[in-house]
């Protein structure tokens, strides 16, 4: 009998460890193709113009005041503080938020990763060479995890209500801050590198460099 790790073998992670080197090569997939990052891109700022002109518009409206996750300042006392506005159209709407933003914070990952994968392996094969090795591009997606979290929190806290789950909007809160911290950086550092890979590209073009 043919077992599955064999069928789905590299995908299926081994002996239970999440296999980074399968997300890492979908990084240097998308990376060597302009239809996939295209498409990659499409979905991930696509769902956030979901969100920013569908949902989170109709949502503040109800409840007068944003989505959690557009409340960078939020607070566990805000928290408890919105939900009694909270009605049945209102966590409709964010269930709805929550469906979409599972996949924009992945799909954004993915196209910021694959744009410094394609840096990176213009500037230097050498440096690229042992990224790829060390699955470091799969740090990308660490801002997701922190977002996926958030949500999940979210979510638990808001279906919950009247009981008021204090430590979950705690880790709500926490998750919140390291998602925007994380955020702040992989977008800094996937700038500098297309930045350098756009000056080397033009030091080409003027011949300053072969």
């Amino acid at each position: 009998m043919i077992k599955p790790a064999r069928i789905f073998h590299p995908l299926w992670p081994s002996q239970g460890v999440c296999n980074l080197k399968t997300l890492n090569n979908l990084v240097i997939h998308v990376s060597h193709s302009g239809g996939l990052f295209i498409f990659s891109a499409i979905l991930a700022f696509g769902s956030l113009f979901i969100v920013f002109f569908n949902i989170n518009d109709a949502f503040e409206i109800i409840v007068g005041a944003q989505l959690f996750d557009f409340q960078n300042d939020l607070t566990t006392e805000r928290i408890f503080e919105q939900l009694p506005n909270y009605s049945e159209s209102a966590v409709a709407l964010y269930y709805a938020f929550v469906f979409v933003d599972f996949l924009f914070p992945f799909f954004a990952a993915l196209t910021i990763a694959s744009a410094s994968a394609f840096a990176i392996r213009y500037l230097s094969s050498r440096w690229y060479g042992k990224i790829n090795e060390l699955n470091l591009f799969t740090l990308y997606f660490v801002p997701t995890l922190f977002d996926w979290c958030e949500n999940i929190s979210a979510i638990a806290v808001i279906s919950a209500y009247p009981n008021e789950f204090t430590l979950v909007a705690g880790v709500l809160v926490l998750a919140k801050k390291g998602k925007l911290a994380t955020v702040m950086t992989i977008n800094l550092i996937g700038s500098a590198f297309l930045l350098l890979a756009l000056l080397k590209w033009i030091r080409r073009q003027v011949g300053m460099i072969k």
